[in-house]
C-alpha cells in the first residue's frame, strides 16, 4: 500500500454512510493490487464479498506504518 492508497484508505475508514461508486471501484483496485489478483468488480448486491473485502484490506492497513511515499 503506498502513500496514497493508505490516505485514501484512512478516509475511507473514517467515512460513514453508503459506499459510493468511487469507493467501490477503490476497493476492488485496491484488493487486486494488494492480492495480486486480476481487477475485478464483483456485484455489489452481494455484500459477503465486499464485507469480506473491506475486513482483508482493514486488516492490512491496521497491520502496517504509515507509508513515507
Amino acid at each position: 500500500m503506498n502513500l496514497e492508497q493508505y490516505n485514501n484508505w484512512q478516509k475511507f475508514r473514517e467515512a460513514k454512510g453508503e459506499i459510493k461508486v468511487k469507493e467501490v471501484k477503490m476497493i476492488a483496485r485496491y484488493y487486486a493490487d494488494l492480492f495480486n489478483e486480476k481487477y475485478t468488480v464483483p456485484c455489489t448486491c452481494n455484500k459477503r464479498i465486499w464485507k469480506e473485502r473491506i475486513e482483508a484490506l482493514n486488516k492490512h492497513f491496521l497491520s502496517i506504518e504509515k507509508p513515507t511515499e
